[in-house]
């Protein structure tokens, strides 16, 4: 997101690039966003599958205006001048629907299920040999809790990298919009 926001919305010549030009430009790294969202909404589920129908649904609602910048950038319908402003737009509520996602990711790793918890704890005692003749956890259980430790430590990198990419976007929007209203006065 850092590298989209630096070096597309952050060019004004970007909307009134050709789509293609905005497509080759964006789409590897669109994709790597979408993988990471991906990513980080299967972890989500994981640490809080009482709330999978929201988690499903914050992600559906960041990935469609992704959906929908990548598909309007391959339009092959006449006009196309308007094209890449159209994908910027799209882009941007993009970065709108990802801070909800940020949210809803932070909002689960403060506080995961009750039973994600229990495990965890379980998995402390474990490694601490605190009470092992009165706690078994055959090696399963113990490779499971490395899983869902390791998937904490992830989804936190993750939703770190997310929100800073965000963060970043947010400032080439705002640069952007500078840009627009000089590119206008001058028009003017």
């Amino acid at each position: 997101m850092q590298k989209i926001s630096g070096e597309i919305l952050a060019n004004v010549l970007y909307e009134k690039a050709p789509p293609e030009e905005l497509l080759a430009k964006s789409e590897g790294d669109v994709n790597a966003v979408k993988k990471v969202a991906e990513e980080m909404k299967d972890y989500m589920i994981l640490l809080k599958p009482e709330r999978t129908p929201s988690i499903r649904r914050a992600y559906r609602e960041f990935m469609q205006p992704i959906n929908s910048f990548l598909e309007v950038l391959r339009k092959q319908s006449e006009p196309r001048q308007n094209l890449s402003r159209q994908a910027l737009d799209y882009l941007r509520k993009a970065v709108s629907e990802g801070q909800a996602f940020i949210k809803l990711s932070r909002d689960i790793v403060k506080s995961p299920s009750e039973i994600i918890l229990e495990i965890l704890r379980l998995k402390e005692i474990y490694e601490a040999k605190d009470y092992i003749s009165k706690v078994s956890i055959p090696e399963a259980v113990y490779a499971r809790l490395e899983y869902f430790k390791k998937s904490i430590e992830s989804l936190k990198f993750s939703l770190s990298r997310l929100e800073q990419s965000i963060q970043e976007l947010l400032r080439q929007i705002g640069r952007v919009e500078e840009e627009i209203s000089k590119f206008q006065q001058q028009q003017s």
